[in-house]
């Protein structure tokens, strides 16, 4: 027995309401899951999880974030990409000195700030009280200083506001470099 025309009219107009608004749910639900954890009071200071670690390149997650620092060329990037959804962008300007790049690198992982580049192209920081802030003017009422992050050549010179305890190792591996040299004669 057919069902009757009214009966298909309603069916059809459910289920293609149901795909019309699918994608707005969806996209409503991923925005909800994204400020919940990012306004979630129970968050951790560093619930980052470093995942990979090789002598060219180091790679931490925390849920649908990926920070990573790799070699390219003679120096390192460091990127951070969020994969639920398919966006990646530089934290560095580009190749910098291997202390520079996991500064950078750190700077996200501990305060999730990422540097602001000058017109000659240098990384920097405004840094408030002896933490680091997002800024882009400076107001009297919260005077700031800028640091330069595109410079350092070991752990030592980094600022004193950057944890170095995740990123020891990491500089360790990474600086360590292997001789590929073919033997005399």
């Amino acid at each position: 027995m057919r069902t009757p025309a009214l009966g298909r009219t309603a069916t059809r107009t459910r289920r293609l309401l149901r795909r019309v608004t699918s994608p707005v749910r969806e996209t409503v639900r991923l925005g909800a899951n994204w400020a919940g954890a990012r306004l979630s009071p129970e968050r951790t200071a560093h619930p980052w999880k470093r995942v990979w670690l090789t002598r060219t390149d180091v790679r931490w997650r925390n849920a649908d974030t990926v920070v990573e620092c790799f070699r390219v060329a003679d120096g390192y990037v460091a990127t951070v990409e969020y994969t639920d959804r398919d966006v990646t962008w530089q934290l560095t300007k580009g190749p910098v000195p291997l202390a520079s790049a996991l500064a950078v690198s750190a700077l996200y992982l501990q305060y999730e700030l990422t540097p602001h580049v000058d017109a000659d192209g240098r990384m920097f920081i405004a840094v408030a009280k002896e933490h680091p802030v997002e800024a882009f003017r400076n107001f009297e009422a919260k005077p700031f200083e800028y640091t330069y992050l595109d410079g350092y050549r070991s752990l030592e010179e980094l600022p004193s506001w950057i944890g170095r305890v995740d990123i020891e190792s990491v500089y360790t591996r990474l600086s360590s470099r292997s001789s590929h040299e073919l033997p005399p004669g």
